[in-house]
């Protein structure tokens, strides 16, 4: 019983603190960009619009929060714009980040902040503990990995995101290598 016991806190201490414990043995290495690219949808638009946030946090975290809810993953042959995407609601990690990257680049332009921040969509690879994951998978489909990286022009603050990730274990930021 005690061995139980122990066992489902551990389990609980590493849901509490999966960012941290991920961040810890997992890197992200960029190797190229994506376009970002503007969509037209009305309806996210306006929802977008509505998002009373101007704090960059809040913004990643509502784009986070929007491509969750509007999103599944799949292992499928995706399209990637994001006006297609909301329609399908199917993205694999391309998508995923294309949909992000436009999503947190219309609030920034419609709250002014586009000057102060740059959405970018790259391509990278996944490090574990220094060994480059992407090298042991078989499939093309895991050849690389896409993500997000929002960047503060006058600070160089560098804020870096994977809206596969965060769909599902809720992980909001990862490391750059």
């Amino acid at each position: 019983m005690k061995k139980a016991g122990i066992f489902f806190i551990l389990i609980f201490a590493a849901i509490l603190c999966r960012s941290c414990l991920f961040n810890t043995f997992f890197r992200y290495n960029v190797i190229g960009e994506r376009k970002v690219v503007q969509f037209k949808d009305r309806e996210l638009r306006t929802f977008l619009d509505n998002q009373k946030k101007n704090d960059i946090n809040d913004i990643i975290q509502s784009a986070l929060e929007k491509s969750t809810s509007d999103l599944s993953f799949s292992f499928e042959k995706c399209d990637n714009k994001t006006d297609i995407l909301v329609k399908t609601k199917k993205a694999n990690c391309v998508g995923y980040s294309a949909y992000l990257a436009s999503t947190i680049q219309y609030m920034l332009n419609s709250k002014k902040l586009n000057d102060k921040w740059r959405v970018s969509h790259k391509v990278g690879n996944i490090f574990f503990l220094q060994m480059n994951i992407n090298n042991y998978m078989k499939s093309k489909f895991f050849r690389d990995h896409d993500f997000v990286i929002v960047e503060n022009t006058e600070t160089k603050e560098v804020i870096a995101i994977d809206g596969t990730l965060y769909d599902y274990f809720g992980i909001n930021r990862i490391k750059l290598k």
